[in-house]
């Protein structure tokens, strides 16, 4: 007998809840890291500032330092703010990462989408012996999920624990 093809209402008071999974916080290095980063990306706009100050003082340039010290002021504000909002969860089935705290954003991957893992580490993260940890899936070129600021050894255990329930699903 040929079964028929159904589509059953799913009660949604009845699905799980995401926010009762474990999620898995960044190591304490990583806002370390990211105030390195953005002391390294203000270095030169302070410079293009400070130079032509010298050379022709006036009032426009308070004005532009003062904004250009509120901007910085608040990147740094950002930071640990940011860092907070960061976090990971496994499940049997997929892995959740979220982020954010202006606009945040919450993604889950099912490890049968997953076609590959790698882990990249820039000078500035070996220095603080961190990773990134990025998940393509099908169809795409460019990373469908990156988890940045992961311990390295953490990355490396991640990233074959993923692959693993990924070759499950081929």
């Amino acid at each position: 007998m040929e079964e028929t093809w159904q589509n059953q209402e799913v009660d949604s008071t009845e699905l799980p809840l995401v926010e009762e999974v474990s999620f898995q916080k960044h190591p304490i290095r990583y806002m370390t890291y990211k105030r390195l980063l953005a002391i390294i990306f203000w270095i030169f706009p302070i410079i293009g500032l400070a130079i032509p100050a010298f050379l022709s003082p006036g009032l426009w340039i308070a004005y532009v330092a003062s904004g250009l010290a509120i901007l910085i002021a608040i990147s740094f504000i950002a930071i640990p703010i940011s860092y907070r909002k960061r976090s990971y969860a496994l499940r049997e089935r997929d892995l959740t990462y979220k982020k954010g705290w202006i606009f945040s954003s919450m993604i889950t991957i099912p490890f049968n989408r997953i076609q590959h893992t790698e882990i990249s580490r820039g000078p500035i993260e070996r220095k603080y012996e961190l990773s990134t940890l990025k998940i393509y899936t099908a169809g795409g070129s460019t990373s469908d999920l990156a988890i940045p600021g992961l311990e390295a050894e953490e990355a490396e255990q991640l990233k074959e624990f993923v692959a693993k329930k990924a070759a499950i699903y081929e």
